[in-house]
């Protein structure tokens, strides 16, 4: 049995959800209820859930704002939200669950199931670390966790050179001379680095705007990266480059 805590500004909100966890989900228990930052943090300090249903919007304090009172984390996150923009590219890139309100039966669950296998296999979400930690401080110190044929990896953004994709796979290579292999597309990491100085040149690579040494003009023309690579500039994205590197 999987021990909850639902922390929901909004009573109506409490309620409902955990009503659908009564009615629809197997195994999981409500301990506890919050409508705060500061009675959220006490819920889970006298309850230690292993799931905490979390409402990002709230009064005063944001749900963020919870993790400063928690290090480690050592319960499993599901974010609860109306709202979609600023923090589901932060959510896909540390692989925390998230439900959009009013919230799917069937989202719901999966959502449990991921967090129940998760909570078997370790007991504190690294992952979610990452996240805070990101959270708290500037671009230079940001993390990606990714997982490689190794395990779960976790590398600062400012250590990577380029990326290059080929079908279902992403290739990083990275300052230190290594090359890591994602079974994950190019796409998926455009959409996750582009806040940090990352384009896509070519439909087959994604470089970080400040590893670059030299553009060499052309039809589309190509870049120098800092470890003397070499990254095609497809014709099409010429343009938009340009205007990239006059922001920098």
């Amino acid at each position: 049995m999987l021990r909850a805590v639902i922390i929901d500004d909004e009573a109506h909100g409490r309620e409902g959800l955990e009503a659908l966890l009564q009615t629809y989900v197997k195994d999981v228990s409500v301990v506890a209820t919050a409508d705060s930052v500061a009675s959220g943090v006490k819920a889970i300090e006298k309850n230690q859930p292993d799931i905490v249903f979390l409402d990002i919007e709230m009064p005063k304090r944001d749900g963020f704002a919870l993790f400063e009172a928690f290090n480690p984390v050592n319960f499993e996150v599901i974010f609860t939200t109306a709202h979609e923009q600023y923090a589901l590219k932060a959510f896909r890139t540390t692989a925390i669950d998230y439900l959009l309100k009013p919230i799917d039966v069937k989202l719901l669950q999966e959502a449990v199931d991921k967090a129940r296998e998760k909570r078997q296999k370790e007991k504190v979400n690294k992952n979610f670390e990452v996240f805070v930690s990101n959270m708290k401080n500037g671009g230079s110190h940001h993390q990606i966790a990714i997982s490689s044929s190794d395990g779960l990896l976790f590398i600062k953004i400012d250590n990577i050179i380029y990326l290059r994709g080929d079908g279902a796979y992403t290739y990083f290579f990275l300052k230190t001379g290594e090359r890591i292999t994602v079974s994950k597309n190019l796409k998926e990491y455009e959409e996750l680095l582009s806040d940090y100085d990352f384009f896509r040149v070519h439909k087959s690579f994604l470089i970080h705007l400040v590893e670059m040494k030299k553009y060499v003009r052309g039809e589309g023309g190509y870049v120098v990266m800092s470890n003397g690579d070499t990254v095609d500039v497809s014709k099409r994205r010429k343009e938009s480059f340009l205007a990239a590197l006059s922001k920098l």
